[in-house]
């Protein structure tokens, strides 16, 4: 199911967010959505983003970075048009193919980052997807799988082992 919807960039008190109207939010609560891949457009440009569904103060919203408003050319109080769907892959976070071939390449590692949290899965991909070169992305990736084999499996504690 996909939602179609203009918002305002708003705020839940300490960052910006992309505030959900309530019929919508009441839809994601009853299909119990909690991540989504979300497709915003504003000033003729488009951004794709992998989002959890967050509450607070009866507010909900998804976190909206500066970096992804600066790549937008939007600020607080602008109208976007959101197309929105639950993300329903695996890990749900963009997996990329680096990552993958490095899982496939190294089962121990595989085998650790399966019995990570879902959270710390999502955490160490967008440490992956966040890097633009294709050979950074390699290396990151079997950094942190070396991490992983040496016992460290907390992305924030990750050393630059290789």
């Amino acid at each position: 199911m996909t939602f179609t919807f203009k918002t305002i960039i708003g705020t839940n008190g300490f960052t910006s967010a992309i505030l959900i109207p309530e019929d919508i939010a009441d839809q994601l609560a009853t299909d119990k959505i909690k991540r989504v891949v979300a497709t915003i457009k504003a000033n003729s440009k488009e951004l794709t983003l992998y989002a959890g569904i967050a509450k607070k103060h009866g507010i909900i919203y998804m976190m909206f970075s500066k970096a992804n408003q600066k790549a937008l050319g939007v600020t607080a109080g602008d109208t976007l048009e959101i197309d929105m769907r639950e993300d329903t892959s695996k890990y749900q976070a963009p997996i990329t193919e680096e990552l993958e071939a490095v899982l496939l390449s190294d089962f121990e590692a595989y085998e650790i980052f399966e019995t990570l949290l879902p959270g710390k899965q999502r955490n160490i991909i967008f440490m992956v997807y966040r890097v633009n070169d294709s050979q950074k992305r390699v290396d990151i990736a079997l950094n942190i799988m070396e991490n992983l084999k040496i016992g460290n499996h907390n992305p924030i504690k990750f050393e630059k082992l290789l």
